[in-house]
């Protein structure tokens, strides 16, 4: 069944109900090794999403910036009064809406963890296409991939129609128009699933296809030990104050831990208590081999607060192979890329991509 989607019945006729995955309903926590963490039930969904260029134009290589920017404001202009575009903090109303909930989420009441964490990660990621193509002739597709995660699923609707506006509003300096043309949820793991937006309709699936994070060791545990890393997007991981510059896998998985807490608390179930120290020390083993990376610089201009500036947002790209990484490592790797991990996640940065040798 399919339902005309737009503002005025967004909320009465579009919204998408989030069922329980597979590991929600569980009672006990997936352990695989004496390293392992159970994983919080966090679900997450994967979409991907076409857009249908109606003008000729030119775009820049990486494009998350240019996505996450833009849908920023039609989200806004979706959800909130027009008194309160652009200027959210001057917001009186006493409920949150939608776009304060996914932009400014507030620290949960009676929740000590993370009190004084100015940074609260957002409930998605855009993952901007990899092919760093500019020029796009009127009638190709844009295509990338969209990533909700715990409560951001329950706002699916927002997001389409946010991007709807995008099209409209126009993509990049030149302000090229497009149409939103189909949105899919895919299958975990896969690049296939359902259609849930067409061409100005949504599609009312009976149920969506979410990963739960608590069941990622059952699917780490069929990789094999020997993994190839791929880093196709600027990975932004600090180990002791610095960025890292070189393949330093303890510091990617301590900080895929460090994410996933923070979003379990503003996002998911509550805080996360594990102690994650014997799965950082475990990963310090696993043998690198073959690494080829390079830092790559990538800047963005920032209208955060009305004011214009220039943002260097540059990381780790490149791949590398990795021997005898055990099942609890295998499991961190595969949330780090499910969620991506380190600094701009939002924009595409810090997307893992782990296969068999």
């Amino acid at each position: 069944m399919w339902t005309r989607c737009s503002e005025d019945v967004i909320v009465a006729s579009c919204i998408l109900d989030t069922p329980q995955t597979g590991a929600q309903q569980q009672k006990g926590p997936l352990m695989t090794d004496e390293a392992s963490l159970a994983f919080p039930s966090l679900p997450v969904l994967r979409a991907r999403v076409t857009y249908r260029l109606l003008e000729a134009t030119t775009l820049p290589p990486f494009k998350g910036a240019l996505l996450r920017g833009g849908f920023g404001y039609a989200f806004q202009h979706t959800a909130c009064a027009p008194a309160c575009w652009g200027h959210a903090e001057r917001c009186a109303a006493t409920l949150l809406c939608p776009y304060r909930q996914v932009f400014e989420t507030p620290h949960p009441e009676g929740v000590p963890a993370l009190h004084d964490l100015q940074d609260v990660p957002r409930p998605f990621v855009i993952e901007p296409p990899l092919d760093h193509r500019r020029h796009y002739a009127a009638g190709d597709a844009l295509e990338f991939g969209l990533i909700l995660i715990g409560q951001g699923i329950k706002f699916l609707p927002y997001f389409l129609v946010g991007f709807a506006g995008l099209g409209e509003a126009g993509l990049g300096r030149a302000r090229a128009r497009a149409r939103l043309e189909r949105v899919e949820a895919l299958a975990p793991f896969r690049p296939v699933g359902v259609p849930i937006y067409q061409d100005g309709w949504v599609g009312e699936p009976a149920e969506l296809p979410l990963l739960d994070l608590a069941e990622l060791p059952i699917h780490a545990a069929g990789l094999a030990a020997d993994l190839r890393l791929e880093l196709p997007t600027p990975l932004r991981v600090k180990a002791r104050g610095v960025f890292i510059e070189h393949l330093d896998l303890a510091a990617i998985v301590q900080a895929i831990c460090w994410r996933i807490g923070a979003l379990a608390v503003f996002h998911g179930p509550g805080a996360w208590n594990a102690d994650y120290r014997p799965l950082v020390a475990a990963a310090r083993l696993v043998r690198i081999e073959r690494a080829d990376l390079r830092w790559a610089d990538w800047e963005r201009t920032s209208t955060r607060g009305g004011q214009s500036r220039a943002m260097k947002l540059g990381g780790l790209i490149g791949s590398a192979t990795l021997r005898e990484a055990p099942p609890a490592v295998r499991a961190a790797l595969l949330a780090a890329n499910v969620l991506h991990v380190g600094k701009a996640c939002v924009f595409g940065h810090g997307r893992v991509e782990v296969a068999q040798v």
